[in-house]
């Protein structure tokens, strides 16, 4: 794989928005058989398990500095979204929790603003104000929403997510950016995974595995999931932006919210107008976020 040629990069990225707009769909097969909080910790429990082989060629250079940032990368990045995301689309589109993920580069921004001292154009604070308002007003147009108010709540959980993402990456930026990305990706992900698999065993889940044809067909989706989705595409990810530039890299968000758009369609999810205008508001503040000056 040559990371370097061009072609290849822009198949990598479309790989990427394939398999983390599949992400969604895998959630809401595996929320057939368990629970949210379950889904997640399995999620955690196989992006662990498949990154741990290349994370112990690095386990003697890792600090103890690093492992306590690791720790709060781990949890804020992936721990926590992971069990709101799970638990927003026990009630909401799957379609819909993608295209509140896309805000993430959003948060980012507005994370650094807030807390980490980053300057920003007076482009990147209107993007923010745009995105922003694209998904105040995607989530407000859900007949959903309306019809049951208490499903707002469900919404709100990707968007929790998305603002848990915007705290992790300014983390890693300012706190891990000298570490390999196999470390960053690894070690994030173990530090959540292991207590994941310890809880599961002790709550009774793994032993219900066993037990439950049901739970055994849906925890392939969720292995899925975790492997592919959770592990390999963030060690893919990370590759491309040493090979590339973040913006670049960056773009997949455009690319998450279509595929499951298609997914949405395929599974005949609730896709009004209002979703596509609300995605084009997000998308527009989210290239304004990434606009760069010309020189």
């Amino acid at each position: 794989m040559d990371f370097r040629n061009k072609t290849f990069q822009f198949f990598v990225l479309l790989v990427l928005g394939l398999t983390w707009g599949s992400s969604f769909i895998l959630m809401k097969i595996g929320l057939q058989a368990f629970t949210a909080f379950e889904v997640a910790r399995w999620r955690m429990v196989f992006g662990a398990a498949i990154l741990l082989p290349f994370l112990l060629q690095h386990w003697s250079k890792i600090s103890k500095k690093t492992w306590g940032w690791l720790l709060a990368a781990g949890f804020i990045g992936s721990g926590i979204p992971a069990v709101l995301f799970a638990a927003g689309i026990t009630r909401i589109d799957s379609s819909l929790a993608a295209i509140i993920n896309s805000t993430a580069p959003l948060f980012t921004l507005l994370v650094g603003l807030t807390f980490f001292q980053l300057k920003v154009s007076w482009k990147g604070a209107l993007g923010i104000l745009i995105g922003l308002a694209g998904t105040v007003f995607l989530i407000a147009s859900q007949r959903k929403i309306h019809a049951d108010s208490s499903t707002l709540y469900f919404a709100l959980m990707p968007l929790l997510g998305s603002i848990c993402y915007g705290f992790s990456t300014n983390i890693i930026k300012s706190k891990l950016g000298q570490q390999p990305a196999m470390v960053i990706s690894g070690g994030a992900l173990f530090v959540v995974g292991l207590p994941a698999l310890l809880s599961l065993g002790l709550d009774g889940s793994v032993a219900l595995v066993f037990s439950d044809p049901n739970r055994q067909e849906a925890l392939y989706f969720i292995a899925l999931l975790g492997f592919v989705g959770t592990g390999l595409a963030v060690l893919v990810f990370n590759y491309l932006i040493k090979q590339t530039t973040v913006l670049f890299a960056a773009s997949v968000t455009y690319l998450i919210p279509v595929f499951a758009l298609i997914w949405g369609w395929i599974l005949n999810e609730d896709l009004n107008t209002s979703v596509f205008i609300s995605m084009g508001i997000i998308f527009f503040g989210v290239f304004l976020v990434n606009l760069k000056k010309k020189k």
